[in-house]
């Protein structure tokens, strides 16, 4: 396997064996990633992946084996091309990053603590605004980076998109609410139910009313904010539910508040982008790995 080929092999291990996700993920037709597979197979007469009616369902002793290493040699070589290109270049410079306020202050606030620490002589500017905005502001060349989320209809042959980490949202509740004795919530559960969630400038809430029409639910939204700790404190000592990442709970762990998982979860993915039509700088090449590199090991 050459180095893509083994960087399509981590896709595929990463999309939990789903070939379609994968293909998605690197921009390749599905048909042409099952070829890989069986011609490396065939070359190599071992199986990589355990199969259950002709779906990839987990990885043989090999395929452990090749992952663990084709991880490695990735990251070496990345670390290499960076190295190369980066020899007589000084890490001296600015860029301009649009992040969520969610994302800032929860899953980013280490990786951008880490870089303005260790490299002070580059200028971190961070725009926050909701992932809806960021994408129009990637577009039209407004920022250098933009995290996002999944699904974000943005044309791959425009933009570089690189899988951050995936999560799910799930309801958060008060501990006195009724719904505390439930394992998990359907949708038709919140027919009607006082709700608190992200205005129009997050995903979350076009996501959010997407799920509502298909459902052919009538929600209660009494509350819309674009802060997210707000959204979390409007339900205490109430019946109000706010509908968040799952992850959130770890950035606010509290003894009166509750998560319930939705039986059919939302996915939250969280996905770095930056536009193809542009030539990137030195150091905004830097920044894009280095945030790469750290959601690798995340």
């Amino acid at each position: 396997m050459d180095i893509n080929q083994l960087e399509y092999f981590i896709t595929i291990v990463d999309s939990h064996f789903n070939l379609s996700e994968a293909a998605g993920r690197i921009h390749i037709s599905q048909s042409a990633l099952s070829q890989m597979i069986k011609n490396f197979e065939k070359k190599e007469n071992t199986l990589l992946f355990k199969r259950k009616h002709r779906r990839l369902v987990s990885l043989t002793l090999a395929g452990e084996i090749l992952y663990k290493h084709a991880k490695i040699i990735t990251t070496q070589y990345e670390n290499m091309l960076f190295e190369i290109r980066n020899l007589d270049a000084e890490l001296k410079g600015e860029i301009r990053i649009g992040i969520p306020p969610f994302i800032i202050s929860t899953i980013f606030s280490q990786i951008i603590s880490l870089l303005k620490r260790q490299y002070p002589n580059i200028k971190i500017t961070i725009l926050e605004y909701g992932a809806y905005q960021l994408k129009k502001m990637l577009v039209e060349k407004d920022v250098d980076i933009a995290i996002l989320l999944k699904p974000n209809e943005l044309d791959p042959q425009l933009i570089e998109e690189i899988h951050l980490l995936e999560n799910e949202l799930c309801a958060f509740v008060h501990e006195t609410h009724d719904f505390t004795t439930k394992e998990s919530l359907t949708w038709a559960d919140l027919n009607r139910t006082p709700l608190a969630i992200f205005d129009q400038t997050y995903m979350i809430h076009h996501q959010l009313i997407a799920e509502f029409k298909k459902q052919m639910i009538k929600p209660n939204i009494l509350i819309q904010s674009n802060y997210w700790d707000f959204l979390l404190r409007s339900i205490l000592g109430t019946d109000i539910i706010t509908i968040l990442p799952a992850v959130t709970f770890d950035y606010f762990p509290a003894p009166y508040i509750k998560t319930i998982p939705f039986s059919e979860p939302i996915k939250w993915e969280v996905v770095m982008c930056r536009n193809k039509r542009c030539t990137h700088s030195n150091v905004a090449e830097f920044v894009f790995f280095k945030i790469k590199e750290h959601f690798e090991n995340f």
